[in-house]
């Protein structure tokens, strides 16, 4: 046999993988279906199968890619996927790259649903404290729903039966489809503005892709932002949606919710009537009480003879004037001697001597001061006058008067002759008057 026919199984598996990467129409495959033997590793990669009722593919997720998932990938989960095929080539089996992933259907709309949720929980929306009370007695309530769909009716219908007194505005809402949203927000706006006591939004039961309008999060915010206290009923019992955990409060069901909106006009008047029997017995029993109570006065001694009563009052006021006296002459004793008390201390502290003891110091200081003034100038008047007849003494002006002078050359003083040369032109000042000189001759003390 010649081995050079035939391919090892490597280089087939090479071929294979070759085909699958080539192969324009497995770069980017489009998947649906249930994940199966779902395994998150410890380095961020995910492991799983995908299947549907006929079949099963290998699957793996990258840490790249599922760190950009918002959901956890869990067993059982429908999902939609994106990716390309590939071959792994040690066990020969061909498996898809995941680059994304999402819930499928239903599964994604609770998804959304509960990412809503936690937004508006983590914003405090959820909290009792924002639950307005409903009035116990509304006079007006104002229906934001479909007026075609049977809900509606059933609601009229309740609060007439319950509560004929209200008055009711239907506002017909779109509930469902793409303009509901928008429908839903402007209506409430509307119901808002009317200012009535209550207002109900309530829509019949369905799936969760027809109650979805009321998982909006801006329907859930213009629910939140009613200033008119609001009760919500969509869907049946077992439905809540968004709106129902920010509204003031939340009914199962539409008809529920407008049995919730009033009070039921049959307890009322039974409650009424019970009131009405315990006033009767309220009435008789303090007529009867009152009327014992005359009894009882009537037969009083006292009453019989007034005399005594008088006489009574009389020794109470006399008694009373008496200590009311007491007390007048204790306290004006009592404020008497206050008085000499605060006299004598202000006796005492009176300032009075030591303003003459002071004045008199002052004088005396003051004089003290004026005759050491005094001297003290005379002295100084002296000093300077000495001082002054130095100065004139040695002062070059008297000098000059005694018949002295000096001679300058270039503005400057001569004091040796040295300094002078024949021809030089000097100046001489006396005491009145300056003389101007040629140098004819130069004599020195060393020429002597």
């Amino acid at each position: 046999m010649d081995s050079t026919k035939y391919l090892s199984v490597q280089s087939l598996t090479k071929y294979i993988k070759y085909k699958f990467e080539k192969d324009p129409y497995l770069q980017r495959v489009f998947l649906k279906g249930e994940l199966s033997n779902v395994k998150h590793h410890t380095n961020g990669h995910i492991y799983f199968s995908v299947k549907d009722d006929q079949s099963v593919i290998s699957a793996v997720m990258f840490r790249y890619d599922a760190d950009k998932l918002n959901f956890k990938p869990e067993e059982g989960q429908n999902v939609l996927l994106a990716g390309n095929i590939t071959l792994y080539e040690r066990r020969g089996q061909y498996q898809i790259y995941v680059k994304e992933m999402q819930i499928d259907g239903i599964g994604q709309l609770f998804l959304k649903l509960e990412e809503n949720k936690e937004l508006l929980k983590i914003k405090g929306y959820l909290k009792t404290e924002h639950k307005k009370p409903l009035p116990a007695f509304p006079e007006h309530i104002a229906i934001v729903s479909s007026t075609t769909s049977a809900a509606i009716k059933d609601m009229i219908t309740t609060l007439s039966r319950r509560y004929p007194l209200v008055k009711v505005t239907t506002l017909n809402t779109y509930v469902q489809g793409g303009r509901s949203k928008d429908s839903v927000i402007d209506n409430l706006k509307r119901a808002d503005a009317l200012k009535a006591d209550t207002v109900i939004l309530a829509r019949g039961g369905g799936s969760i892709e027809d109650l979805w309008t009321f998982n909006e999060l801006e329907v859930a915010l213009a629910v939140f932002n009613m200033k008119t206290p609001i009760v919500t009923g969509v869907g049946h019992e077992t439905d809540i949606t968004l709106v129902d955990y920010v509204s003031d409060l939340r009914a199962p069901t539409p008809t529920a919710a407008a049995e919730q909106a009033v009070p039921n006009i049959k307890d009322l008047n039974t409650r009424l009537g019970e009131l009405h029997r315990q006033l009767d017995n309220l009435t008789l029993s303090r007529i009867s009480n009152s009327r014992q109570m005359l009894d009882n006065l009537s037969n009083y001694y006292k009453f019989k003879n007034p005399n005594l009563l008088y006489t009574e009052q009389t020794e109470r006021l006399r008694d009373l004037s008496s200590t009311l006296d007491n007390f007048m002459s204790q306290e004006l004793l009592n404020l008497r001697h206050r008085l000499d008390k605060y006299m004598s201390a202000l006796a005492y502290n009176n300032p009075a001597p030591d303003i003459q003891k002071y004045q008199s110091e002052l004088k005396r200081t003051s004089g003290d001061l004026n005759r050491q003034m005094k001297m003290m100038i005379s002295q100084k008047v002296e000093r300077l006058a000495a001082n002054i007849n130095v100065l004139e003494s040695v002062s070059p002006v008297q000098i000059l008067k005694r018949g002295y002078s000096y001679t300058t050359f270039n503005n400057k003083i001569v004091t040796d002759a040295k300094n002078l040369n024949v021809g030089d032109v000097i100046e001489t000042s006396f005491n009145s008057g300056t003389v101007s000189a040629k140098v004819t001759e130069v004599n020195t003390d060393d020429e002597k």
